[in-house]
């Protein structure tokens, strides 16, 4: 890809000392690896409203069934959910243009999920809360892959975080979008292999459906159903079963060349990643081999092979 997709990222975590005790939570991955494949757009809500560094702690507070505000306790409760939701609205109206976006846990600003809300007539916390700025985030770019750092230490999580950052780069790299009926039915046809790794859901069909009935004139009206059916499907996270599915669905392409041999070392490696003692790569890896000796152009366009940077190892974990 000519340039570097655009990450958003908690300035905590690329180790920026914004947060409210004058410190960071610095990710070394964010930086030592993520960093040379990857631009990123830092931001601190909290600094960016006005609150120093360092500076009391802020939390949401849930003041009746429904309402959850975000409040600062040490100031007698003084009430920021005003004063965070008006720059959030303002400042994700500028990130649209964002691949992916990083947000940190338990963040009452940042948090997607699990955020400790104060409940204010007992005081005791439920983690059933979301940050203001990352829910603000999320509800106007809902095609934008989101994650929280904790979360990607899973490595399943990790890699289909990075399948989605990828494909919507790739999406939105696409010439003359809005008349081009080629790029569009290409895009579909490269990915699919990555979407058959996430089963034969409804979903699936429909973006067949989409594709195959697409012209010039229903052009933009399907890329905007396609690309968000697209992007739900692309969230569903591969089991191994449909990994070794697609494998011997790209096997067969040149099974009748293959010698006895290869044939059955193929399989067994099938069988021990479906069994989890390799990692995906390895399989992986024979194929694009076997791929090189007969070359296929349909699968070799089809980014299931080199869904990111192989740099970033994000198949070579087992999971």
């Amino acid at each position: 890809m000519a340039s570097k997709p655009t990450l958003g990222v908690s300035a905590c975590l690329i180790g920026q000392k914004v947060r409210y005790d004058g410190g960071h939570k610095h990710q070394r991955f964010f930086t030592e690896t993520l960093s040379d494949h990857f631009e990123f757009k830092a931001i601190c809500p909290e600094v960016d409203i006005g609150l120093g560094i360092p500076r009391p702690t802020i939390q949401l507070r849930q003041v009746n069934d429904t309402q959850i505000q975000l409040v600062n306790p040490r100031e007698d409760g003084s009430d920021l959910t005003h004063k965070m939701r008006s720059y959030a609205d303002q400042r994700v109206s500028d990130l649209g243009g964002l691949c992916g976006y990083l947000f940190k846990k338990d963040s009452p600003s940042c948090g997607m999920e699990r955020v400790p809300v104060v409940i204010n007539d007992s005081g005791h916390k439920v983690k059933q809360g979301v940050g203001i700025f990352a829910q603000t985030f999320m509800d106007r770019w809902p095609l934008i892959p989101t994650e929280e750092e904790g979360r990607l230490n899973d490595a399943l999580i990790r890699e289909n975080f990075f399948e989605r950052v990828y494909a919507l780069q790739r999406w939105r790299q696409i010439e003359n979008p809005e008349t081009n009926v080629e790029g569009f039915i290409n895009f579909h046809a490269r990915h699919k292999l990555m979407l058959m790794a996430r089963g034969g859901s409804a979903l699936y069909q429909t973006l067949g459906r989409l594709v195959a009935g697409t012209t010039r004139e229903t052009l933009l009206q399907n890329r905007q159903q396609y690309i968000a059916s697209f992007m739900e499907l692309m969230a569903i996270k591969a089991t191994r079963g449909r990994h070794v599915n697609v494998m011997q669905h790209i096997m067969g392409y040149f099974k009748k060349k293959l010698d006895a041999d290869s044939k059955q070392e193929l399989l067994a490696l099938f069988d021990q990643y479906r069994a989890q003692e390799i990692p995906l790569v390895t399989p992986v890896t024979l194929l694009r081999h076997h791929l090189r000796l007969e070359p296929d152009t349909y699968l070799m366009q089809q980014h299931y092979l080199k869904p990111f940077p192989e740099s970033l190892a994000l198949r070579s974990h087992l999971y």
